[in-house]
């Protein structure tokens, strides 16, 4: 496996692989091409035998110095288990302190356990704030992505 930065023509492999693997909801796919474009510091992909079998789209906040964002990470299935996000996560966060963070920061919808359980595992706590809400037994940030689009806001301290 080869995790690397990505280029900006990486996008379309990563647009590719998010419907192929069906368990993301690609809102708003033109993000993948400006954070391959513009973040390529702090986006990365996996590779076996020159596939894309996973991707890390993050950046440095431009508004909160010292704060990295974990925008996307995606595994393809058959991969997961395998230390592949891990990896990925491990490159993202030796980049962005290599950048003067000192924190990462991300979100998870309240439903996807399998991605709460790897941000624990990442070292990534949960955030309480105020306008906390209990969705199908986790808390999480009322209407944080828009009316109705609760989320679970994550934080790791470097």
């Amino acid at each position: 496996m080869l995790v690397r930065n990505v280029f900006e023509n990486d996008f379309v492999g990563i647009v590719e692989r998010s419907i192929e693997w069906g368990d993301l909801v690609i809102e708003r796919d033109n993000i993948y091409h400006i954070l391959c474009a513009h973040f390529r510091g702090t986006c990365f992909v996996a590779e076996d035998k020159g596939r894309i079998i996973g991707y890390l789209l993050g950046f440095c906040s431009q508004s909160r110095p010292g704060q990295a964002y974990m925008h996307l990470l995606h595994v393809d299935p058959q991969f997961r288990g395998h230390g592949v996000g891990q990896r990925l996560f491990s490159q993202f966060q030796t980049a962005v302190k290599a950048m003067d963070c000192v924190e990462i920061v991300a979100v998870s919808k309240p439903q996807n356990r399998v991605g709460m359980t790897f941000y624990t595992s990442m070292g990534l706590n949960p955030v309480a704030m105020n306008g906390m809400i209990e969705v199908d037994g986790v808390k999480a940030v009322r209407d944080y992505n828009g009316p109705g689009k609760h989320m679970v806001l994550w934080c790791k301290q470097l």
